[in-house]
């Protein structure tokens, strides 16, 4: 074990051979942690069991209080392929992205959270669809909530989400369209290609929780979302998640820390748009702005359509 200066340290196990067909591109999964002792061994543990095998994991532990260090410890001992853990102190998910991001290495980034789970099939899927579409801001597939419960969105969508952005703006008033711009799922279900990330990252440090509702919205300015509508991945709904605490409701932290951030990325990439909350003005445009391109897919065809797309 090594440290560095800031406290943080690493670790990284051998290389060992992935078995995958070769030039297959390398996936960068991201695992952040804090305080999920119960659930962090299974997280790892769904992301070691994916069959598609050239992968390499990166780990941080955002200074858990709980058993978290120890179990993860023990977890990536006989790893089948790279993985880097860094411990640091705690200063939130988007903190733990940004230093997790600086070890990627892969064309493709996937992002899970600790006390979620991956389907094995799920990352395969996911470079399938990143192969086929590979002019994609964001790519995502459907999940399912809790412990084996429901699917948690009535249906998922593809399509040019940001051209329909800009067609209700220049300013977007989310009071009256804050579900269509909210078309992403969980961080469990998100890919990303890294060379759209590189022009995103790294994520607003005041962003403490909910780092991907900053790099889904900033990411979809780059190219289209892309969704496949099977179920890879388990979003667990339970009474710990970060979201659920009070200071990270929707008004004290969705439109006080996400949205001013979000309107700054716009501002500073020179992208003509401003979200903005207003209630008071529910008008809106006399001719719908739909998205070109943009495919609503009702969930009674989920499992029609799972099976026709690419895995």
């Amino acid at each position: 074990m090594t440290y560095t200066g800031n406290g943080t340290s690493t670790k990284e196990t051998s290389l060992k051979s992935t078995g995958t067909a070769p030039g297959a591109p390398l996936v960068s999964v991201v695992l952040t942690s804090y305080n999920y002792e119960a659930y962090v061994a299974e997280a790892i543990q769904s992301v070691f069991t994916q069959s598609y095998r050239n992968i390499e994991l990166i780990v941080v532990d955002d200074g858990s209080q709980d058993a978290s260090p120890d179990v993860i410890r023990s977890m990536i001992q006989d790893a089948p392929f790279p993985v880097k853990t860094l411990f640091k102190e705690n200063g939130g998910q988007s903190s733990a992205f940004n230093a997790a991001y600086e070890h990627v290495h892969g064309e493709i980034v996937c992002f899970i959270d600790s006390d979620d789970v991956w389907r094995e099939d799920k990352v395969k899927a996911m470079v399938n669809l990143i192969r086929r579409c590979p002019d994609g801001g964001v790519y995502q597939h459907q999940c399912e909530v809790g412990f084996g419960g429901p699917n948690r969105l009535e249906y998922i969508i593809s399509g040019d989400v940001f051209d329909g952005w800009k067609r209700l703006g220049p300013r977007v008033n989310v009071a009256v369209y804050q579900g269509r711009i909210s078309p992403f799922v969980p961080t469990v279900g998100l890919a990303f290609r890294k060379a759209v990330l590189d022009q995103v990252m790294p994520i607003p440090k005041q962003l403490i929780t909910c780092p991907d509702a900053f790099l889904t919205r900033t990411c979809i300015t780059h190219g289209p979302l892309y969704s496949r509508p099977a179920v890879l991945a388990t979003w667990r709904d339970h009474g710990d998640n970060a979201g659920k605490d009070e200071q990270f409701g929707y008004q004290a932290y969705w439109l006080k820390v996400i949205m001013p951030a979000l309107n700054e990325y716009y501002r500073d990439h020179d992208i003509p748009l401003e979200f903005y909350y207003d209630p008071a003005d529910q008008s809106k445009p006399a001719k719908a702005a739909i998205p070109g391109g943009l495919r609503r897919l009702p969930r009674r065809l989920l499992n029609r359509l799972r099976y026709t797309l690419p895995r």
